[in-house]
């Protein structure tokens, strides 16, 4: 990431990886998250059923279940809502996103 705000804005095509490679990130945690969902029978249309199921059965702890379900909700505006994003909450906010991802991760890694 860049140091200022004023750079992010100005990236253009590489702000835009930025983002997609964040929703490639939440992607890949959120697919192992369904992967495990179906592995104890959860049928589910869509990520954020995939994490309620697990966390209604008790699979995933609360904290965990909470960052999931934010990253659901963010990978959505990501791909479909792309105009929506805020490149100043977006800058303000990377860090978190990724901590959540890898708070993901760790938890999916701490089941093998």
């Amino acid at each position: 990431m860049p140091p200022s705000l004023e750079e992010f804005k100005s990236l253009g095509l590489a702000k835009d990886g930025i983002y997609k490679r964040l929703e490639f990130a939440i992607g890949l945690v959120l697919e192992g998250l369904a992967e495990r969902a179906k592995e104890h029978g959860v049928i589910a249309i869509s990520y954020g059923d995939v994490v309620a199921s697990l966390r209604e059965k008790g699979l995933i702890p609360e904290d965990v279940a909470e960052k999931a379900t934010f990253l659901a909700q963010l990978r959505e505006v990501l791909i479909y809502d792309y105009d929506l994003v805020n490149d100043e909450i977006a800058f303000r906010d990377m860090e978190e996103y990724a901590k959540f991802v890898e708070d993901v991760l760790a938890h999916l890694e701490g089941l093998t």
